[in-house]
């Protein structure tokens, strides 16, 4: 028979053993972690950015009208704010032919603002007109300055190959930079600059090429974000020669002459105004 002292020193014992094997799961459990699972106790958690804009850029439909309808119907769909429109909405720039690409817009309800592209102008320039007179008279203005949620979009009119920008547009690129906004975009039909294209504004003409030189200069010295411009028929994100702005090409929404195949951009702006650029092709 064992005695009551023994009996107390193994109930004891027994205790103690209990006692080490939780305290030593207890320790294994808090310094174990699965990887992708850490927890920083003093790294504040990611705040979720939260669009406050968003916007669809698009070009270059080419008279391709149901297309156009059929991009507009898509953008509609992605919860957009506004159109814009960086131009070739015709093959030569009659008034019929913008015309109908105007009709699809206005049949769409949505907002848009629009510029003029290189073929809009033809049939204006070949009667002796000022070029942009059929684009005038059907679009309106071929320059706009949208301002929204501290936003700016300046959208300048360089679809004259020969002339290129006109006065108005340089007075209110210039004037849109002494506004204090808190990002700045520049769109316009043709790129002032390609890495790897020599189909850029200036191409036709020396006059030109001194242009694009100018706004280029403009864009890297300004305070702006980013720079938008169709014509290229293919989306494509590239700097500035020093770096410092980001320039879009978008893609165009005629099937014609388009090796990607149809398409569109969207533009989103967050809370704290970061943005990007995103390609939508078109189904």
């Amino acid at each position: 028979m064992w005695d009551n002292s023994w009996m107390k020193k193994l109930s004891l014992l027994i205790i103690l053993v209990f006692i080490s094997i939780f305290l030593g799961y207890s320790l294994a459990k808090s310094s174990f972690t699965v990887p992708g699972f850490e927890k920083d106790k003093n790294q504040e958690t990611e705040k979720i950015k939260r669009p406050i804009l968003r916007f669809a850029v698009l070009s270059d439909s080419g008279g391709e009208n149901d297309l156009l309808k059929k991009t507009l119907t898509q953008a509609e769909g992605k919860g957009i704010n506004f159109v814009i429109g960086l131009g070739d909405w015709s093959s030569v720039g009659t008034q019929e032919q913008l015309s109908v690409a105007k009709q699809v817009f206005d049949d769409s309800k949505l907002e848009y603002y629009v510029t003029a592209g290189d073929h809009d102008l033809w049939a204006s320039r070949n009667r002796g007109e000022n070029a942009l007179s059929n684009f005038n008279q059907v679009f309106g203005s071929a320059q706009r300055l949208i301002e929204k949620n501290g936003i700016q979009i300046v959208i300048l009119d360089n679809s004259d190959i020969y002339k290129g920008i006109p006065s108005g547009s340089w007075e209110l690129l210039f004037e849109s930079l002494k506004k204090d906004v808190k990002l700045r975009f520049v769109m316009a039909h043709k790129t002032p600059f390609h890495p790897d294209s020599a189909h850029i504004m200036g191409q036709d003409a020396q006059n030109v090429k001194a242009q694009a030189e100018n706004l280029l200069s403009i864009l890297e010295e300004g305070q702006i974000s980013g720079f938008f411009s169709g014509d290229m028929h293919f989306f494509a994100q590239f700097k500035t020669p020093k770096q410092a702005v980001k320039i879009t090409t978008i893609g165009a929404v005629a099937s014609q002459k388009n090796f990607q195949g149809p398409r569109f951009g969207i533009v989103t702006v967050y809370d704290d105004y970061s943005w990007k650029a995103e390609d939508v092709e078109i189904r």
